[in-house]
């Protein structure tokens, strides 16, 4: 089982510091990685710092020597948040006989390539799709985060223990239906239990000729006192920018899916005080940590964010399973044997069907970043 200090050792390489050299080794054949994430399409932000945080591990995965000798190469490609986009991609990544492939980031495209990639026999692991549709399955879908929304567990309680908010409207974007509809269903049992109900429910599905300001109008008809947006990073910040214009001291929430540096960069001041949630501590000053931020910013220029986690642990999990795979082993099979793993901060477990559990911290928006709501 990988420790720590192996993950410390390969972030360290990357900066140069490990004295690692690359294997010579050069006659041995790759080993094939697929990527298959959006990254022109409405969830490209949530990609693309999906693909730079993998791209990072494989970086240094192979500064230190690659697998056995062997080199990891990537094969990217974009599944433009399109289902059927989605599934032309993963067919050319199956035809090219990728060993394994990470991605997608989102759970309406994970339901669409999940079976493409079971009937193939290759392995997909997730980045950050969460639906609770997708567990549970005896398929060759993996992912480390949880899919039991603890997002929308501790958004309901802050909203009724904290702030006494008896009642919420709720706006939520339906193309991503495979997650949005699970957590809306979840948020909705917590509120519950909390004492708490939905007011009314606003569904849209975002195009070209959406009207957010129309829609703001819609979702406060009834004068609510904190309204809940189940969508992606830059539809929350658009329809933010509206409902705050028309009540700025309106209480705003919003699923992890949206808490993203898109969500800050498009929405601004008037995302200012939204409640979400992270699977990660952000702000952690572990060794570790800090030189994962610090490779990861050298190299891409961006802040880390926790789609780059994510990918970069979830990466991190199957190159483990590549070095240790025995002999006729399969990769889903290794990573059933091994089921636990080192991360940049929590441990990982997966369960008998490849499906993670992961820590949450409730999160508020506060002068342009994310900061610890509780």
């Amino acid at each position: 089982m990988p420790t720590k200090s192996r993950v410390i050792l390969l972030l360290l390489a990357s900066l140069g510091l490990g004295g690692c050299e690359p294997s010579a080794e050069q006659a041995l054949p790759p080993i094939r990685l697929g990527v298959i994430v959006d990254t022109s399409g409405p969830t490209s932000s949530l990609g693309i710092a999906g693909r730079n945080g993998m791209q990072l591990a494989v970086e240094q995965a192979n500064a230190a020597g690659g697998i056995h000798g062997r080199q990891i190469e990537l094969l990217q490609r974009d599944d433009g948040f399109n289902p059927e986009q989605a599934g032309r991609a993963a067919s050319e990544l199956i035809k090219a006989k990728v060993d394994a492939a990470f991605g997608p980031m989102t759970s309406l495209i994970a339901e669409q390539l999940a079976p493409q990639f079971t009937e193939a026999g290759i392995l997909l692991m997730g980045g950050t799709p969460l639906s609770p549709l997708l567990a549970g399955r005896d398929d060759q879908f993996f992912r480390i985060l949880s899919h039991t929304s603890p997002d929308a567990l501790g958004i309901a309680r802050h909203l009724q223990q904290q702030l006494g908010i008896g009642q919420v409207t709720v706006l939520i974007e339906e193309s991503n239906h495979t997650f949005t509809r699970p957590w809306l269903a979840d948020f909705q049992r917590y509120f519950a239990a909390e004492g708490g109900s939905i007011g009314q429910t606003i569904a849209f599905t975002r195009n070209a000729q959406t009207d957010f300001a129309a829609l703001a109008r819609q979702a406060l008809a009834n004068q609510p006192r904190a309204v809940i947006l189940i969508s992606n990073a830059l539809d929350t910040a658009m329809l933010a920018t509206q409902l705050r214009q028309q009540n700025p001291q309106l209480v705003l929430a919003t699923p992890a899916w949206a808490a993203a540096d898109a969500l800050l960069e498009m929405g601004g001041r008037a995302v200012e005080g939204v409640i979400t949630g992270q699977a990660y501590d952000l702000s952690d000053q572990s060794p570790a940590f800090l030189a994962f931020k610090q490779a990861y910013q050298q190299r891409f220029g961006q802040p880390v964010d926790t789609a780059a986690v994510t990918a970069y642990n979830a990466t991190q999990v199957l190159l483990t399973a590549l070095r240790e795979r025995q002999a006729e082993e399969s990769l889903k099979q290794t990573l059933l044997r091994i089921r636990q793993f080192a991360s940049l901060q929590q441990p990982i477990e997966l369960d008998e069907f490849g499906d993670g559990a992961s820590r949450f911290y409730l999160m508020r928006v506060h002068q342009g970043r994310f900061i610890n709501a509780e």
